[in-house]
């Protein structure tokens, strides 16, 4: 008897991502709009989609807490469309060698100083205008938005100064995850 790999917090988030907001018909742009607006978890709870991805991280054996579902949510309405990039990377961005980053040091400072899920949904959702039409990872955001710790934070700094390849390993972020 073989046992199948759970599927990751990240692609289930990317699979409803696809099917709520991937129809792009009257219902899609509704509940994302809805969704867009929602300042709140308990704004966002009150959208069945929302429950719908609950279902599904259930459903793969992930628990996520009223404040990281609505967070997650919350920042997947606001993607346009699917890519590789990360959306730390986008946030990084330059649009010339010495010109200004898409989003500010100090707001991206904000957001890497937040840790929780529900201080979070403020400056992200005011962040996540500047990204709106770049292609970004959505499975990777997800993941991050769903375990936003100190490890997904440093990644994030690594991302959005461009030195993801300089980035330690994560033994070297969290040293309790070091193995004897």
């Amino acid at each position: 008897m073989s046992e199948t790999q759970p599927e990751s917090p990240g692609a289930v988030c990317a699979d409803w991502w696809r099917q709520t907001f991937g129809a792009d018909d009257g219902g899609a742009r509704m509940v994302r709009a809805r969704l867009r607006r929602s300042a709140t978890p308990a704004e966002a709870l009150t959208i069945e989609a929302v429950h719908d991805l609950n279902a599904q991280l259930r459903a793969a054996g992930y628990r996520p807490g009223a404040d990281r579902l609505a967070l997650v949510a919350i920042v997947l309405a606001h993607v346009a469309e699917s890519g590789n990039r990360r959306l730390a990377e986008a946030f990084g961005q330059r649009e010339s060698k010495d010109g200004p980053r898409a989003l500010s040091e100090l707001r991206f400072q904000t957001l890497i100083h937040t840790t929780d899920g529900v201080g979070l949904i403020a400056p992200l959702r005011r962040a996540m205008v500047i990204a709106r039409r770049t292609p970004v990872n959505v499975a990777a955001l997800a993941a991050d938005l769903y375990r936003w710790n100190e490890n997904v934070r440093t990644g994030w700094c690594f991302q959005y100064y461009g030195a993801s390849d300089a980035a330690p390993a994560q033994s070297e972020t969290n040293p309790e995850e070091i193995e004897a």
